[in-house]
């Protein structure tokens, strides 16, 4: 036994002869693995390295990553400009038409993102950010069958449950759903507990439910006072004055440090203005 290993060493290392070439670098494989994974340093790093050593040929593959990037970095503008163009040029491919799709819902045009994302998932149905995008695209044109599924089709295949279950719960409150958004929202607060957005979405759906909200054992006084302001002002555009002032009056009380919001608001309605 031992001598196989020492022959299979050997093989791996031969002594005495050229080192062998170092294999290049898959810069479209890594680029993608960078970006995905969040990993902005790294992929700006070798994004640069890939250009200089570059041929001809990888320009358009370099394009498609520098349009990755600049959506990562949230240069939504950029980014949807770049992807139109690689669009316009003849580029059929399905990172091109997820990117464009999610720039134009951050842009606020969520009609113009159906056409790519429908063209991405199509293409590519294992690309959980083109189906969580042309999920809250559906949301914004009110179909809320199509946004349901691909909800729960992304959810299937995204290795970070909790921006779905996020989105899903706003869709499920904008449909007047609070019940179902509140169930979703907890679940997404058990994976990232200490995601202000998440918990803040959450106060809002047991607050449209009838439910109270909760102080949780990491809130600092501060944290929990802003919590009870936020809920106080989703109390009042919900009609529910008594409710509002309420966690309004709370959050001034059981803050450490003023809380204008809630004293605005308090003010407001003590002159009849609201």
């Amino acid at each position: 036994m031992i001598l196989l290993l020492l022959l299979a060493a050997a093989v791996a290392h031969p002594v005495g002869g050229a080192p062998s070439a170092a294999a290049p670098l898959d810069y479209p494989f890594l680029m993608d693995e960078a970006i995905d994974g969040g990993r902005i340093i790294q992929a700006e790093a070798m994004l640069a390295q890939w250009r200089a050593e570059a041929g001809t040929t990888d320009r358009p593959r370099i394009d498609i990553a520098t349009a990755r990037l600049a959506l990562e970095k949230r240069r939504d503008g950029e980014a949807a400009a770049q992807f139109t163009a690689l669009i316009n040029s003849g580029m059929a491919d399905c990172r091109v038409d997820e990117g464009l799709g999610i720039a134009m819902v951050r842009l606020g045009q969520p009609q113009q993102a159906l056409e790519p994302l429908r063209r991405a998932v199509a293409a590519c149905a294992d690309r959980w950010r083109a189906w969580n995008a042309l999920a809250v695209a559906y949301d914004h044109a009110e179909s809320w069958a199509l946004s349901s599924a691909a909800y729960e089709r992304a959810f299937q295949l995204t290795n970070k449950p909790e921006k779905i279950l996020n989105n899903y719960g706003l869709s499920l409150l904008k449909q007047r759903q609070a019940d179902k958004a509140s169930a979703i929202f907890d679940k997404a607060h058990e994976l990232v507990p200490d995601d202000a957005g998440v918990t803040a979405n959450r106060d809002a759906a047991y607050v449209l439910s009838g439910r109270d909200i909760r102080r949780s054992a990491g809130d600092s006084a501060d944290t929990w006072a802003r919590r009870l302001s936020h809920a106080g002002q989703v109390a009042l555009q919900a009609g529910d004055r008594a409710k509002a002032q309420a966690y309004l009056s709370r959050a001034v009380t059981e803050a450490d440090n003023f809380v204008p919001e809630a004293a605005a608001a308090l003010a407001s309605m003590e002159n009849g203005k609201r």
